[in-house]
């Protein structure tokens, strides 16, 4: 039996075809751009973060966070200091995101956060983006404009 369970072993280990290695670079594709800022801050900016969301619109604020060094790219600035600031975020191609943003954090790192800009069409839609393998989508600019925030995805 014992001779058995150990083949059994050998096999499925063989058989493994790296399943949960990551994507090769060459097959990742990217989004990147600018951000840009106007006005000043409301409350007090402990992060702010390019956020890149796969579900859609509303969702509980804990989902920004799920991308954490994935999706998810920090930004700790000075809220006396917000200089244009350039971003890359690499993305698993063939996947649908439906909203690309900046989030402000302002308290509790997992609930007290606010989207301060995102990518939306000329009739205020969110914009998703699905990319193919390899592509890379460049000039993707996001203004934020502290002085008129957008509506907040979020679940009530």
């Amino acid at each position: 039996m014992l001779k058995y369970s150990f083949l059994l072993s050998l096999f499925f280990l063989l058989s493994c075809d790296k399943g949960l290695a990551p994507l090769p670079q060459s097959q990742l594709a990217s989004i990147s751009g600018k951000v840009h800022y106007t006005g000043t801050p409301k409350d007090s900016v402990k992060i702010l973060a390019i956020v890149l969301v796969q579900p859609i619109s509303p969702y509980p604020p804990s989902i920004l966070i799920a991308g954490f060094n994935t999706t998810f790219l920090t930004f700790l600035l000075s809220s006396t200091s917000l200089t244009d600031t350039s971003y890359s975020i690499s993305v698993k191609p063939d996947t649908v995101y439906h909203y690309l943003g900046v989030a402000q954090n302002f308290g509790d790192v997992f609930k007290d956060w606010k989207v301060v800009a995102f990518m939306h069409d000329d009739k205020d839609s969110a914009t998703y983006f699905k990319l193919n393998p390899g592509e890379q989508r460049t000039g993707v600019d996001i203004t934020v404009n502290f002085d008129s925030l957008p509506r907040q995805p979020f679940i009530p």
